[in-house]
């Protein structure tokens, strides 16, 4: 899932992107209070009208400057600021030097370009009066150097032709030194240059300093081994004839290391003496082997003389040798640093400062790999936004879009950092899905949008790096805005990652101190499913990462300690928890760590408890450990009967007990201490159906098989179940008086409204008769035989004491009752409705005419009842 760019947005969600103001336009009004860092890199930001005002270079010297590269300036270059022109030179010397890329060309008036776009107006000015004639007159050397050595190897393969018979012309000059000795390989004597062959192939094998030693060294060596041999394979020679041409050959190899060349046959028959001389007047001065043959003369020894042409002229040459490598590389290497110096200063091509790294540590062919192809292809990054977790810029076929980290390629979110268009000191982002695309703000709007050659487009595509906190912002040239996601806090700050982005934990582990220090070292790579949901083991525990419910991007979380004992208990993510979605957090009474299927709480001097699941659910509906409840004092564990499974907790005795069939439900306080009294669970109760709620002056919870009432007014905590009663004919008997419930009063007094109830003895008459009406749900009008009219609670009150009348029948809740009974069955409660409070006969009277009211439960006799049939 992505999220589309929304430009100028202001919502703090993930809307996508959006342009803050990188700077003003204008000087701040309080420039004393201007943080120092406040411009990005390389963009000016003074006006037009005092950079006029400014010294400029005059048309000469543009001119002369120019002429440099080779170029004849047309007005389109004349008018430009000396800022501008330096960016034009620039580029004019990059253009030229990209087909060439192990040549010097114009490196070194580049890097001063960069020097003076970076310093501001003034070193512009004397860069073009100046300072490029002195750059360029450093790249000329560095040409001729690079020139010359290009000569030698021409030379020494011109020589390689000569000395083994074969061809060498124009075309097999230019080859590389790859295909060159592979050339030499294929046209040799498989006989007669057994050696050079064996030699030749190993080289092809090699580095191409190991290739240049080989052609410019020990391609002589081999060849003077298989002349020797082809001498000694000889019969129609004498032993002295065979000597004195293998000293011949000597010489000969002393020759092509000394001079580099095939000796004349004149040279190899002169004395020892003459030809060590005659090395020593040819050779150049200032190399190893004019030092090696100024030895052996001034020696004065025959020995010595010798010595040199067997084998001190082929030391001291590959002494030469070593020493023209060395100083190559120590080239490459300071041309290495020097881009790695921009790159590192540019803010925004780490990729290019590893591998300039990993060049400059490695071998030499590896410098050299590095500034043949390494340098190109480490131009690409990702744009990583600080302001959420792991979403990365990418290109949406026109539109600038947020994508989330995930497993496999997504070149849509990898960018090429350019020079930037407009200023090579800052950078162009270029799509690498679709070439000459680029990351354009302009109208308002951010997008993706081709090149399109004008020289308007370059300052709405380039974008100066400076420093944001731990990040980098990026500003627009032209528009003075910075890169930035609508979000609450850092949407202008990014961070620029690798081209395959690192996965969640591995960046979380190589920031953070803190999680380093708690897990160790890693023990095994990365474990992660298709959808990059994973983990990585440590040595002290487990780096997940995760989506939180209803998130699109992974959360990464630490699970170790004793949090991680109890995960693996369970299974770890292949369990009831499945992933964390969280780290560890504290609490008042330790630590705790949620997952997507529950949590685990280590409680300090306690233990280490376990909720999941549907009670899980439950308890985080009351507030887990900050509501009611508090923290867990038991595992969630499956009850004995199989069925059911429970967890209890510290706040109010509290427990939550779940079957399939009840769901979860939350028993607490009084009520769960009646329940725990009565066997819990395993009670005739049953299992909880509901949650504890509130009763008009009290609380209740139901279960299978009865209910729990709680009673704030007086009352008991008592558990009941309601019972079914058939329609018909009943007297109702007080347990503790034994006397029937009746209207009071006398004639037309006994059908009247408001006509009191009251204890009488049983005798069967119309006013103590009852017929039952049935509701539905156990709940039903009790309707007197004589008045036609129901037993009601006086003015639906909720008090205790509250007057029991017969009242016309109009099906309000105080009319309704319910017959309710503990589990032996033996008596009954009648219990209002409407209050949920009892009938009760007044002050535990017993005698004639002793009045009924309403009152909560005590279980007392007084408020219990049976039935007699009629």
């Amino acid at each position: 899932m992505r999220s589309a760019v929304v430009a100028g947005a202001a919502a703090a969600t993930i809307a996508g992107l959006a342009p803050a103001p990188a700077f003003a336009a204008t000087a701040p009004e309080n420039p004393a209070a201007a943080p120092k860092n406040w411009e990005p890199v390389g963009v000016p930001t003074t006006g037009t009208a005092a950079r006029a005002a400014a010294a400029q270079s005059t048309d000469d010297d543009k001119i002369a400057a120019a002429a440099l590269l080779g170029v004849n300036p047309g007005p389109e270059l004349m008018i430009l600021t000396d800022r501008d022109f330096t960016v034009a030179m620039y580029r004019i010397a990059d253009d030229q030097d990209k087909p060439r890329p192990l040549e010097p060309g114009n490196r070194t008036v580049k890097t001063a370009a960069l020097k003076a776009l970076e310093e501001g107006d003034a070193a512009c000015l004397t860069f073009i009066k100046s300072g490029m004639k002195a750059a360029h007159e450093e790249d000329v050397k560095l040409d001729l150097e690079w020139r010359d050595q290009q000569e030698k190897e021409r030379a020494a393969k011109a020589t390689a032709g000569q000395l083994l018979t074969i061809p060498v012309g124009n075309a097999e000059k230019a080859m590389s030194l790859f295909d060159f000795i592979a050339y030499l390989d294929l046209k040799a004597d498989a006989h007669k240059d057994q050696l050079v062959k064996e030699k030749a192939q190993a080289a092809l094998t090699g580095t191409p300093d190991e290739q240049w030693t080989f052609l410019s060294s020990g391609l002589g060596i081999a060849h003077t081994a298989d002349v020797n041999r082809l001498i000694k394979e000889r019969t129609d020679q004498t032993q002295a004839e065979k000597d004195a041409a293998i000293a011949r050959e000597a010489k000969a190899n002393a020759a092509w290391h000394a001079l580099g060349i095939v000796a004349p046959d004149a040279m190899v028959r002169l004395s020892d003496q003459s030809f060590v001389f005659e090395i020593s007047n040819r050779v150049a001065q200032d190399t190893e082997v004019f030092g090696a043959a100024e030895e052996a003369l001034a020696s004065h020894d025959p020995v010595q003389w010798k010595r040199f042409i067997d084998t001190g002229a082929q030391e001291a040459h590959e002494r030469d040798i070593e020493n023209t490598l060395r100083k190559r590389d120590e080239a490459r290497s300071r041309q290495i640093l020097e881009l790695r110096t921009r790159a590192a200063n540019s803010l925004a091509h780490p990729a290019l400062v590893a591998a300039a790294d990993k060049a400059l540590a490695g071998t030499p062919a590896e410098r050299v790999r590095f500034l043949l192809t390494g340098k190109d292809e480490n131009l690409t990054q990702t744009l990583r936004t600080v302001a959420l977790d792991d979403f990365y810029l990418a290109d949406g076929n026109g539109q600038a879009l947020l994508g989330p980290w995930a497993t496999g390629q997504h070149p849509e979110q990898v960018w090429k950092v350019e020079p930037g268009l407009a200023d090579p000191t800052c950078h162009s982002f270029a799509s690498t899905t679709r070439p000459n695309y680029y990351l354009r703000y302009v109208n308002g709007r951010l997008s993706v949008d081709p090149a399109d050659g004008t020289n308007a487009f370059g300052p709405t595509v380039t974008w100066c790096a400076r420093r944001a906190g731990s990040g980098i912002a990026f500003g627009n040239v032209q528009s003075k805005v910075d890169l930035a996601v609508t979000a609450p806090s850092g949407g202008t700050v990014w961070s620029v990652e690798a081209p395959k982005p690192p996965m969640p934990i591995e960046r979380r582990y190589t920031t953070d101190a803190n999680t380093r220090t708690r897990l160790g070292a890693p023990t095994a790579d990365a474990v992660l499913g298709s959808n990059g949901v994973g983990y990585r083991q440590y040595q002290n525990g487990r780096l997940y990462q995760a989506f939180r419910p209803g998130a699109t991007n992974l959360t990464t979380s630490v699970v170790a300690g004793e949090v991680l004992a109890k995960f693996a208990s369970l299974g770890y993510e292949g369990g009831v928890l499945s992933y964390p979605v969280e780290d560890e957090r504290t609490f008042s009474k330790g630590r705790v760590q949620r997952f997507a299927g529950g949590a685990v709480y280590v409680v300090s001097g306690v233990g280490t408890f376990v909720v999941y699941g549907e009670i899980y659910k439950k308890y985080a509906e009351t507030g887990a450990e900050n509501g009611l409840l508090s923290y867990p004092a038991s595992d969630t564990v499956r009850l004995s009967d199989g069925v059911g499974w429970y967890t209890t907790f510290v706040g109010n005795t509290g427990a939550i007990y779940y079957t399939p069939a009840t769901g979860a439900k939350l028993v607490y306080g009084s009520i769960r201490g009646r329940y725990n009294e009565l066997g819990a669970e395993k009670s005739w109760l049953g299992y909880p159906t509901s949650d504890e709620f509130d009763l008009p002056k009290g609380r209740r919870n139901t279960f299978q098989s009865g209910r729990i009432d709680f009673s704030n007014d007086g009352g008991a905590t008592v558990a009941y179940k309601t019972v079914p009663v058939a329609p018909k004919a009943i007297e109702i008997k007080g347990v503790e008086s034994g006397r029937c419930i009746q209207v009071a009063g006398l004639g037309q007094d006994a059908i009247r409204d408001g006509a009191g109830i009251e204890l009488w003895d049983c005798v069967s008459g119309v006013k103590q008769i009852w017929d039952v009406v049935p509701l539905g749900n156990d709940k039903y009008n009790l309707k007197n035989r004589n008045s036609g009219k129901c037993l009601d609670v006086y003015n639906n009150t909720l008090d205790n004491q509250g007057g029991i009348i017969q009242h016309t029948c109009h099906g309000g809740l105080n009319q309704q009752w319910e017959f309710t009974t503990d589990d032996t069955g033996a008596n009954y409660a009648l219990r209002a409705v409407h209050s949920a409070k009892v009938l009760d006969a007044r002050a535990h009277g017993t005698a004639n005419a002793t009045l009924l009211q309403q009152f909560a439960d005590k279980g007392e006799g007084n408020q219990r009842w049976t039935i007699i049939p009629q």
